[in-house]
């Protein structure tokens, strides 16, 4: 009897150590992340393997701890600063979505659910862009030699002014003949002027028209919206992840890989979005009949392991990613048209 109530007690102690709140979780995310600060990696590594398998109860239930990020931990060789980042987003997700929080107001967390109910995923689009049209360059030539005749009219005539100011005023009839002629010889020389002017730009022109255009190939662009699985359908991923693969983003295209799975999932009604949401812990609402779960399990520890644990990705990588990625999406597909 004595074996009994020892094993009874020890069961009991499991059960409590394995039950944490909320407020017992984050306390632990942040001093695991206080030793890797201080490089006391074994401290880390012990408290990780503690918490590892964790029941976390908060008020709207219960979820299980990270076990990617602590399985992370306890097998970094050291305290790298993309383990600390990483340790900080899931903190962050923590407090953004509520489940940290010490009190909520229901009537509040209600209001909070109600806006946080994801509408029916609407097909992909495009965004629509405002482009500027370039002037002309006719118009712009014409434009500038409007100026320069401005500008060399006015030149003109402050040099005529000056010319004539060099002449005596004693006869009226003197004064006038020459200023007749020189205006004739200035006129004279802007018309050349003019007639050079034009040359020049035709000449300009008749170059620009010759010379071969150059093909400009542009990268894709870093967008705020890459960091959402829903600013995209599942074939706009597609075609981003094979854009970022053509300029050998080959980390941000096994992302984008990895986004279209999960987009495919919600329009399927496999998976339900819901904010705050690990990647592992739809994983565990995913049904053990699904063939491709093992699938998207490995994939989703891959991916992991690109983003979170490196800072470049290798073109095998992408491939062993976009292969499983490819499998998953025709399975999902395969099954909704069944």
């Amino acid at each position: 009897m004595k074996r009994v109530g020892a094993l009874l007690a020890i069961l009991i102690v499991a059960s409590v150590a394995m039950a944490r709140t909320t407020s017992d979780y984050v306390a632990a995310l942040r001093g695991i992340r206080a030793h890797l600060a201080a490089s006391r990696l074994a401290e880390a590594k012990t408290e990780a393997a503690q918490l590892k398998g964790a029941e976390i109860t908060w008020r709207g239930g219960t979820f299980r701890a990270d076990d990617s990020l602590l399985d992370a931990i306890a097998n970094a060789k050291r305290a790298d600063r993309p383990l600390l980042q990483r340790i900080d987003v899931t903190l962050d997700e923590l407090h953004r979505s509520g489940v940290a929080g010490a009190s909520v107001d229901p009537k509040l967390l209600q209001q909070v659910a109600a806006e946080q109910e994801v509408p029916e995923l609407a097909p992909g689009g495009e965004i629509p862009t405002k482009i500027k049209a370039d002037v002309p360059l006719f118009e712009r030539i014409v434009r500038s030699i409007g100026e320069m005749f401005e500008w060399i009219g006015k030149k003109i005539e402050k040099l005529l002014d000056w010319i004539i100011d060099l002449f005596p005023s004693s006869s009226r009839a003197e004064r006038g003949g020459a200023t007749f002629g020189m205006r004739w010889i200035t006129i004279a020389v802007a018309i050349l002027i003019a007639i050079a002017i034009i040359i020049l730009a035709f000449e300009v022109a008749r170059r620009s028209k010759r010379a071969k255009p150059e093909i400009a190939v542009s990268e894709p662009l870093r967008s705020k919206r890459d960091e959402d699985p829903l600013s995209r359908g599942a074939s706009e991923w597609e075609r981003y992840a094979a854009q970022l693969a053509a300029a050998g983003r080959f980390r941000e295209a096994i992302r984008a890989w990895y986004h279209a799975v999960l987009v495919t999932c919600y329009s399927a009604g496999v998976l339900h979005f819901r904010k705050g949401r690990t990647n592992w812990e739809y994983i565990s609402l995913l049904a053990p009949s699904l063939g491709w779960r093992p699938e998207l399990i490995s994939l989703t520890r891959r991916f992991e392991r690109e983003w979170y644990g490196a800072d470049e990705s290798s073109a095998d990588a992408l491939e062993e990613c976009s292969d499983r990625a490819r499998g998953i999406l025709d399975a999902i597909r395969r099954r909704g048209a069944a």
